[in-house]
């Protein structure tokens, strides 16, 4: 946890934000800490019929409204830190089995970090999974003596870094603090670090995905599995820097109780979040408390729905919904006398691909929405 994003975020009680209050975290005594951050200690809420003790672990404090209900489901993940060679992380997989969540977690992994740095490998990642042919081709209609299908045209990396970009167009230029809600392995993160003057923070419940993030924090080491098939992995390092870098921090946090007063952020970026929550509106409501007057915000979403994570009656059906919704929470924020978010240009979709291994992707129409609060 930097020095300079504590200091200037200065984060509040998620579990007495849930009750109206705003209560400022202080670091504890016996923290270990250097110039520039904190490695390990305790951030302890200042309320004393509060008192939680939020753990800093591996440089990264987890603000969770339920922390008990965090570490009891994380708890074997922070404890599994280190990385096993090749062949012994490929013994340890084949007897734990392709569903065990030690292999789904690096089936996650190699996703999302072939799509936030793929660019950074030999061939910039276009020779891993590909997509349709080009053209029109479909079987039986290839022309008269040319038996082989056109073949399938490259994908490249980095569908969430475009998407960012776009965002970024349709909305002002900041100089003060920036979210990055869900930012899973962190290159958006360092990508609005460039593209923006001030601190960013990202912020994610997703322990294992987050690390590869910290990782090049800590040790300038960008260190994923690269999934080839089945259970075939295998482990990619890069020595990494990023312009700025240096103003950029990663903490565990839920993006529908952001542990943050008012007010407190220019910008804040949700990309491929929304339906990975349990309360839609409740993320744009959050989003909106947290921004500052004239602060921008941008919304991604596939609107792939999963029951398991986001309950049916609250699923948004497709892009006029979606502009509906916000509009809706708008209405109920000017209502409580509080900001609400404009829509700032107009709505659209861009292309989204997620690589599973050298053989198959996933393909998504994406629909970005990019706000700003009156």
């Amino acid at each position: 946890m930097r020095h300079a994003h504590f200091e200037a975020l200065q984060p509040v009680c998620p579990a007495c934000l849930r009750r109206g209050i705003e209560s400022p975290l202080q670091l504890a005594p016996g923290a270990l800490e250097d110039a520039a951050g904190v490695s390990s200690g305790l951030l302890r809420c200042a309320v004393v019929d509060c008192g939680i003790a939020y753990p800093i672990i591996d440089g990264a404090p987890i603000l969770v409204p339920d922390l008990a209900g965090w570490l009891a489901a994380n708890g074997h993940l922070l404890l599994q830190r280190h990385e096993l060679p090749d062949p012994v992380e490929a013994v340890v997989a084949a007897a734990l089995g392709p569903d065990a969540a030690f292999n789904v977690i690096r089936t996650q992994q190699a996703s999302y970090a072939h799509d936030h740095y793929g660019d950074l490998e030999e061939d910039g990642g276009a020779s891993a999974a590909f997509g349709p042919p080009p053209g029109n081709y479909a079987p039986g209609n290839s022309a008269p003596g040319n038996a082989a299908p056109p073949a399938p045209t490259p994908l490249q990396p980095g569908a969430v870094r475009r998407t960012l970009a776009a965002a970024l167009a349709q909305l002002p230029a900041t100089t003060g603090p920036v979210l990055d809600i869900g930012c899973a392995v962190g290159r958006t993160s360092f990508d609005l670090a460039a593209a923006c003057p001030g601190l960013v923070l990202g912020i994610d419940l997703n322990w294992p995905l987050l690390a590869i993030g910290r990782g090049i924090l800590d040790r300038a080491v960008l260190s994923y599995p690269h999934r080839r098939l089945g259970m075939h992995f295998e482990r990619r390092r890069h020595a990494v820097s990023f312009p700025g870098s240096d103003r950029v921090d990663f903490w565990v946090a839920d993006a529908l109780a952001l542990p943050f007063r008012g007010h407190t952020f220019d910008l804040a970026m949700a990309l491929n979040v929304i339906d990975c929550v349990s309360a839609p509106p409740r993320l744009i409501a959050e989003m909106a408390r947290v921004l500052q007057p004239g602060g921008g915000a941008a919304i991604a979403t596939p609107f792939d729905w999963n029951s398991q994570v986001t309950p049916p009656d609250a699923w948004v059906d497709g892009p006029a919904a979606l502009e509906t919704l916000v509009a809706e929470v708008s209405a109920q924020a000017r209502q409580a006398g509080l900001g609400a978010l404009v829509q700032t240009g107009p709505s659209h979709d861009l292309d989204w691909h997620v690589r599973l291994h050298d053989r198959a992707a996933m393909h998504y129409a994406v629909h970005l929405l990019t706000a700003s609060l009156d």
